[in-house]
């Protein structure tokens, strides 16, 4: 899948997110210190992200919380031996099949 280097570093700031190390997925909080970019622009990666089936977004009204939670999905974050170069640190986990132009 081709997304843009943006959606890129959103991407690489769910996978290195520390709630990606609890071996449950690639996975993280959608609150503004989990990414580097300004949150407008975040919320509008999410949104092309979600909508090219790349990523499932929950809200705060979903989870009951002061802000939703966005995951990578399987066809995208893939199980990684520690041998992997692709491993992302701490995780077991890769990204996979996306493209960055």
């Amino acid at each position: 899948m081709e997304i843009t280097k943006l959606e890129k570093e959103v991407l690489d700031d769910i996978a290195n997110c520390d709630f990606s190390s609890d071996g449950n997925g690639l996975h993280g909080p959608t609150g503004d210190w989990n990414f580097n970019l300004p949150m407008s622009q975040v919320r509008a990666l999410l949104t092309t992200l979600s909508a090219k089936g790349i990523v499932s977004v929950s809200s705060t009204e979903d989870t009951g919380e002061s802000y939703g939670w966005v995951r990578i999905r399987t066809n995208y974050a893939v199980e990684a031996s520690d041998s992997d170069p692709d491993l992302i640190e701490g995780t077991g986990y890769k990204l996979v099949n996306l493209e960055a132009k």
